[in-house]
């Protein structure tokens, strides 16, 4: 590398070029991740989560509602 017939871009460039190429790798990897933990319409995986658990307790609510509505008729 301390060859005086090599320019100083050139030795940037191979000192460089590995540890470039493993944070190239590393954000490609990434992004394929990030779009592989997505739905077909685009949502992530914690929205679908969210919507879920929101649905759910809303259900639940409701059924606990009308199973307290049904013990006052009863009584």
């Amino acid at each position: 590398m301390d060859d005086p017939l090599t320019p100083w871009y050139v030795s940037l460039i191979i000192a460089w070029l590995p540890f470039m190429v493993l944070v190239g790798l590393a954000w490609w990897i990434a992004r394929r991740l990030s779009n592989s933990l997505r739905t077909p319409d685009g949502k992530s995986v914690g929205e679908v989560v969210e919507f879920y658990g929101q649905e759910l307790k809303r259900q639940n609510d409701l059924l606990e509602r009308l199973l307290a509505e049904r013990r006052k008729e009863s009584l």
